[in-house]
């Protein structure tokens, strides 16, 4: 009943907002000797809103004499005698006067009347069901309006719903940085149900949680979108306070008017989303939960295969961090590899690499010397210079360390960086010769980062250099050994504040 009410108020709406109203008038209204038009919807028992909704036809034909009618009481009660009345009918009310009521029908439902006051009475009939049968025909296309706008507003939220699982897919692929997209989600969210605000909470780690204590793990706040400058994130909610933690307690969604706060579940609870203040001041609906439920299916799939592969990532990482201690006792060096990391990340970050090729940089520098294992201490430690075999055991190093990388499936991405990283830009360099833009570009950065280190740490047969003496050595060879872009990018980073005084304290 509530939605037949709905409808029907949604209709009567209509159709007193439909143009063919005003113009009825000009056709019927000499045939018909001047009436009054009124319109109301369906009756109750309040007087006042039959005498209001008399008064609200005034806007709609601009007829003086029904904002001052003496008799509406009569009228209502003349019509409300007739509750179940569907067909046209005329009655005299008050004596003397005849008016002529056309009940608004739809569905076999009353939806409100609209009436003729004080039509004459030799009116032929004709003319009545003529005029009956337009007004028919009028409400009939409100009925069929506010059915599509019904329909449309069904459709609409599985459509954006469908939308938004191809977007989120989307996501999915382009990035599996958890931070980057936690914070694209929030975004998307914004866009998708028009809203000023966003906010994802994640569960903190166990591992995060102190040795010895107790306690509930907190929700920590991973992005926001819409919310003051000074209101950061990473601040935490314990489960049970405010509507986040009630939420991630209850694992119960909150649908208020400007708020919708919905658990992200997997096997168990993970998170919370929570989105406010829709941009067109209106208040959430259903429809906007089932949008919303949508996304934060799809987005707790995306978040946790970016966790999994952070985590894959840590493992990574370990291992490789692991054997470069390994090497790193068996390699003269008076400086952290931290060092040449930094700068190695901070040459990647300047020429804005991807991910990806960031990622496989990282791991290249810490395992370039992989090879090296196999390279006797005699030949690693000679004073001297090397002869000619010794120096192709040391030439054939890139190739063993590409070997022993490629082993690992995670590590492919790295192969390639360490298996060309003694090419020269001009083609001179070993294990194939290429040349240019051929060579990979984390190659390219991973042979101006050995060179830096070969300068700087100095070998066995050769004094180690001043900073300013080694970039010195580094810009004289650029366009021979090493690429021209990646020279002055490399420079740059080294001599920005900081980097140079690291490198000292390092040394």
């Amino acid at each position: 009943m509530k939605s037949f009410m709905a409808n029907d108020r949604e209709i009567f709406e209509h159709f007193i907002r439909h143009e063919n109203l005003r113009t009825f008038r000009v056709s019927f209204d000499f045939m018909l000797g001047h009436p009054m038009w009124w319109v109301s919807y369906k009756l109750n028992d309040n007087i006042r809103v039959f005498k209001n909704a008399l008064r609200s036809s005034y806007e709609i034909w601009n007829d003086p004499r029904i904002r001052h009618f003496r008799y509406s009481r009569q009228v209502y009660r003349a019509v409300k005698q007739r509750p179940k009345e569907k067909r046209s009918y005329l009655f005299s009310a008050p004596k003397d006067t005849l008016n002529f009521c056309v009940p608004l029908v739809t569905a076999d439902r009353i939806v409100g009347y609209l009436g003729l006051m004080g039509i004459p009475k030799g009116v032929r009939h004709e003319i009545l069901n003529l005029f009956s049968s337009h007004i028919r025909l009028v409400l009939e296309n409100c009925t069929q309006k506010e059915d599509l706008d019904r329909l449309s507003a069904t459709i609409r939220p599985r459509a954006i719903a469908l939308s938004t699982v191809h977007t989120v897919h989307r996501i999915i692929n382009s990035t599996l940085n958890l931070d980057e997209l936690i914070s694209r989600l929030a975004h998307l969210t914004t866009q998708v149900l028009r809203t000023n605000r966003c906010a994802i909470y994640l569960f903190e780690k166990t591992d995060q949680l102190k040795a010895g204590r107790k306690r509930p793990r907190r929700l920590i706040c991973k992005a926001l979108v819409g919310y003051p400058k000074y209101q950061k994130t990473n601040f935490c909610i314990p489960p049970g306070t405010a509507v986040e933690g009630r939420v991630a307690k209850t694992f119960q969604i909150v649908l208020r008017k400007k708020i919708i706060c919905i658990p992200l579940i997997d096997q168990d609870i993970i998170g919370v989303l929570t989105v406010g203040h829709k941009k067109d001041k209106k208040g959430f609906t259903y429809f906007d939960q089932e949008i919303l439920t949508t996304l934060a299916e799809e987005a707790v799939i995306a978040i946790k295969n970016a966790q999994l592969y952070e985590e894959q990532k840590q493992v990574t990482l370990g291992t490789i961090q692991s054997l470069a201690v390994i090497l790193g006792t068996r390699m003269p060096s008076i400086s952290s590899p931290e060092v040449f990391l930094r700068l190695a990340l901070g040459v990647a970050r300047e020429m804005r690499l991807s991910e990806e090729e960031t990622q496989a940089l990282h791991y290249a520098t810490l395992l370039k010397d992989t090879a090296k294992i196999g390279i006797p201490d005699s030949i690693l430690r000679k004073p001297t210079k090397l002869t000619g075999e010794e120096y192709r055991l040391i030439r054939a190093h890139p190739i063993k360390g590409a070997k022993i990388v490629q082993s690992f499936e995670s590590l492919k991405p790295v192969v390639p960086i360490i298996l060309y990283s003694r090419e020269k830009y001009d083609g001179t360099g070993y294990p194939k010769g290429l040349k240019g833009e051929k060579i990979p570009v984390g190659a390219r950065i991973l042979a101006v980062i050995n060179a830096f280190e070969a300068l700087i740490i100095g070998r066995p047969y050769r004094n180690r250099a001043s900073i300013h003496e080694a970039l010195d050595e580094i810009v004289k060879n650029k366009g021979t050994q090493f690429d021209p872009k990646i020279v002055d990018v490399f420079v740059s980073v080294v001599e920005k504040d900081g980097v140079g005084r690291f490198l000292k304290n390092a040394s």
